[in-house]
């Protein structure tokens, strides 16, 4: 039986582009940030600063919104790097649609952002146990992340199809990846003591409203405040997912740098 076009390009992407290393590194790194704050912080921030848990209780769900982050860099980099090498033209001259190769990028986001997610669980199981999740908030948090996903696959693949410099996309992935988990309650959460100026910059961005309802799911705290995050979240993720269909329909094939 063969598989789905899409299918296809999934298995191709994951056996071609991702090696075994990468995948360890980008397990391995927000694994490691909940094992060392998570250690050092819990004895020295108060539990009244992060709403009456221990301080890893409060990362491990920023940790977790954390993995759509990693699954859109997996995707935007994928694209890149075939556009790189003229993969796309390849693809696109077989047996594939672009609306395919799309399809295929956004499905491997997902996958790579909910294995993201059961590792970060994993490795919180020994400071926060496991928690009571009822399968409406499970899938509170599996759509929050699935949303976040396809927002930030959406925004790099997009940007991916307007820039031919490596230097100009990945500075840009860069920044974008430090801007968004640093100014976001992934860390720390937003107090009455925060500056103004950065609690607007913290709404304003998407992996707060993420994370703020994973946190809420798993703390039974669930609330019309994250529904609202849910729907800012999908709005997001339409705008970028229809960013990225533009952008592939009027791509200019051929050598980049």
């Amino acid at each position: 039986m063969r598989l789905p076009p899409v299918l296809r390009l999934v298995a191709r992407n994951f056996a071609s582009n991702l090696d075994p290393l990468t995948i360890i590194i980008r397990f391995g790194q927000p694994a490691i940030t909940i094992v060392v704050l998570g250690t050092m912080f819990s004895s020295i921030i108060s539990t009244n600063v992060t709403g009456g848990t221990s301080y890893t209780a409060f990362l491990v769900p920023g940790m977790v919104a954390f993995q759509m982050i990693t699954g859109g860099v997996v995707s935007g980099n994928l694209f890149w790097l075939d556009r790189r090498w003229a993969m796309v033209e390849q693809i696109f001259s077989g047996p594939f649609l672009r609306s395919e190769y799309l399809g295929g990028l956004v499905l491997t986001t997902m996958l790579f952002s909910l294995v993201g997610v059961g590792v970060m669980m994993l490795v919180g199981l020994p400071f926060i146990g496991l928690p009571a999740l009822s399968p409406f908030r499970l899938g509170a948090v599996l759509l929050t992340v699935a949303l976040g996903s396809i927002f930030f696959a959406g925004l790099l693949i997009a940007l991916g199809t307007r820039l031919r410099s490596a230097n100009a996309y990945f500075t840009i992935q860069s920044f974008l990846q430090l801007f968004v988990i640093f100014l976001s309650t992934v860390y720390y959460p937003v107090t009455s003591s925060t500056p103004k100026v950065l609690t607007v910059i913290f709404y304003g961005n998407p992996l707060t409203y993420a994370a703020d309802t994973i946190r809420d799911s798993f703390n039974a705290r669930l609330g019309p405040g994250d529904l609202v995050s849910l729907g800012v979240l999908g709005g997001l993720a339409a705008v970028a997912f229809g960013a990225a269909i533009w952008g592939f329909r009027t791509m200019d094939l051929g050598p980049i740098q």
